[in-house]
């Protein structure tokens, strides 16, 4: 069809002799239109007719011939691909209409076709209760499907019936499989459509079949496919919300799976108003559905929702309430909150880390190498947040899929580093005799490897993308996140949930040593100040991370107040952990002089690798032996 050039149309006018025409071309003239006619059997029906109008009138445009294509004309591609327009084609026969003012090309032959014959069951063969059809019985309607095609005879097609539910069976042709489009109205059921452009421009609800499905039905002696639409259905045991009340079922009278093109499933003129939309699908086993995500993408547009599925089963569109838009007031308090603190931090935990490598010729205890990997786990994590928003809205996919990546992995990295302080804290508590050096390399291994294991995963199944947070005002915040809240469910909340138990249960411990050796001490005339006291506490919370409690079980009326808090808290993690860090190798550098008058203990602190003995706590943030 690159040989095809048609430079001008209309009276007392002919194709250009530089042309180098290879099809039979017939221009005349029609009333107030012009024809042109293309021999239809030098025209192959797959492919596209591409004309050029002039920008100004012309014996023939371009001077040069054809080669130079359709450089700086108007142009147009009539095609399986126009769009059909019932009101242009009136009165005419020809396959297209061109208005070349426009550019514009219209193909008069309407794409959407109804089935040949129509098959009607009695309802009797589902099992309804209570206005519900019963999903197994709606199972075994979709395993029945073939048994239709005996009633079809020498039809291609045929429309379904079962009480209310709509459907389609159509034949496959094993000589020239392609892509399948069945429309969805609720006056005439399913009808096959031609192309994709006439399923959104016709109807609200669609379901376009690959042709890779059709090869794979094919290769497995497949011979239809089949379409039902069950306007009701048995809910799950979670009562689930299900779109407009609908399930499709899609059969193919063999399996098909691990589609690379996936199925299409396309809702149009959606209200998803205070609710979060996901494309699930039930594999048809068992008495109640049993929804997943597996297999299945969601991709939402402004009034539209698309499943992409690669299997055959039952599909759904779920809908839950959507969590309660923050007030932007909110959002902007905490944002400044957020950026402050984050940047708090980072400097300070930037210092502990220069510190540490001026001072990196001293031989490190154990517990201060795992103190150092904690702050560069943090320091990354604050970084990336810094960053994240400038990047999200630059809307840009790779950077933003980058950033969610690495931000998510130095989370995981922060909660694991969080767990190895508790612990070794705790095992210094229990055998201060114990030696743990051969363990670091394991111990590497679950800070930085375990992580990034996770966030790979996750990177291959595409969870990472651009989210919107909804305000009260509709001007969302972006941000690079993770876009499965059941992701952020399972492994977020969840394993920060496994965190936390240890930790908390270890800093109880801890508490319980401090509160016996200031009752002994109390007893002998020794007391400690308050303050020294609250300041320990204070740091362990922080050391470790019992205060991400506040943003990971917020809910309810409490989650905006645990937002603030969290946010706050956040704004001073950097600094008493630097002040930790600091105190702690003054003391492993300090002359000890002072405490080897102790006459039941040695002077020593947890950031030495040194038997601990707790005794008394120490004027600063770590406790003494």
């Amino acid at each position: 069809m690159e040989n095809v050039c048609i430079l001008s149309v209309g009276e007392n006018r002919t194709t250009s002799e530089k042309c180098n025409l290879q099809f039979n071309i017939t221009l005349r003239k029609k009333t107030n239109s012009s024809l042109i006619t293309l021999n239809k059997t030098d025209i192959n029906h797959k492919q596209d007719v591409k004309l050029c109008f002039p920008r100004q009138k012309a014996t023939y445009y371009p001077p040069t011939g054809c080669s130079t294509g359709c450089s700086n004309m108007n142009e147009t591609t009539c095609g399986v691909g126009s769009p059909y327009n019932q009101v242009n084609c009136k009165d005419t026969t020809d396959r297209f209409v061109i208005d070349p003012n426009q550019a514009l090309c219209w193909t008069c032959v309407n794409p959407v076709r109804m089935p040949d014959v129509n098959i009607s069951l009695p309802s009797s063969h589902l099992q309804i209760s209570n206005g519900m059809i019963n999903a197994a019985s709606a199972s075994v309607a979709m395993k029945n499907l073939s048994s239709l095609l005996n009633l079809m005879g020498n039809a291609s097609s045929a429309a379904v019936s079962l009480g209310d539910v709509k459907g389609i069976i159509s034949k496959l042709d094993k000589g020239n499989t392609k892509n399948l489009s069945f429309g969805l109205s609720s006056t005439n059921g399913l009808s096959i459509v031609a192309n994709q452009g006439a399923l959104t421009t016709n109807f609200n609800r669609s379901v376009t079949m690959p042709k890779e499905s059709s090869d794979q039905a094919v290769q497995k002696n497949g011979t239809f496919v089949g379409v039902l639409v069950f306007p009701s259905m048995s809910q799950d045991e979670k009562k689930s919300n299900v779109l407009n009340g609908e399930v499709f079922g899609i059969e193919m009278g063999v399996p098909i799976a691990n589609l690379t093109d996936p199925i299409l499933i396309q809702y149009e003129n959606v209200n998803k108003e205070g609710f979060n939309a996901y494309c699930n699908s039930w594999n048809g086993k068992g008495n109640l559905p049993n929804w997943t995500i597996d297999g299945c993408q969601t991709v939402e547009g402004e009034n539209s929702i698309t499943c992409q599925c690669t299997h055959l089963s039952f599909f759904a569109i779920l809908l839950s309430p959507a969590p309660k838009n923050i007030s932007s007031s909110d959002v902007t308090s905490l944002t400044y909150i957020s950026y402050i603190g984050c940047g708090l931090s980072m400097f300070f935990l930037g210092v502990a880390l220069f510190m540490h490598c001026a001072m990196s010729h001293t031989k490190s205890s154990q517990a201060t190498k795992i103190l150092i990997n904690l702050f560069v786990a943090l320091f990354i994590l604050n970084l990336t947040f810094l960053i994240n928003q400038t990047i999200a809205n630059l809307g840009s996919y790779v950077p933003c899929v980058i950033v969610a990546a690495v931000m998510h992995y130095s989370m995981l990295s922060t909660f694991t580093w969080f767990l190895i302080e508790a612990i070794h804290l705790f095992l210094q508590l229990k055998k201060p005799n114990a030696d743990t050096k051969h363990c670091m390399i394991k111990i590497y291994i679950e800070g930085w490897v375990l992580p990034a294991v996770v966030v790979i995963v996750l990177l291959g199944l595409s969870k990472y993308k651009l989210i919107s947070i909804n305000t009260n005002d509709g001007n969302p915040v972006n941000m690079c996140w993770i876009n499965d809240v059941n992701i952020v469910y399972g492994v977020n909340i969840g394993y920060y949930a496994c965190v936390f138990v240890c930790t908390m249960t270890i800093f109880i411990i801890v508490m319980r040593h401090i509160f016996m050796m200031t009752k002994t001490k109390a007893s002998v005339g020794r007391q400690d100040s308050a303050s020294n006291n609250t300041l320990t506490i204070v740091g362990l919370l922080f050391l470790l991370g019992i205060t991400w409690g506040f943003a990971f079980f917020s809910f309810g009326p409490l989650t905006i107040p645990s937002y603030y808090i969290f946010s706050i808290l956040n704004s001073f993690q950097g600094f008493f952990l630097f002040l930790y860090y600091y105190n702690s190798n003054k003391i492993i550098g300090d002359d000890r002089t002072s405490f080897t008058n102790e006459t039941t203990s040695t002077s020593s602190n947890i950031y030495d690798n040194r038997p601990v003995n707790f005794t008394y706590v120490d004027q600063n943030l770590h406790l003494k032996k």
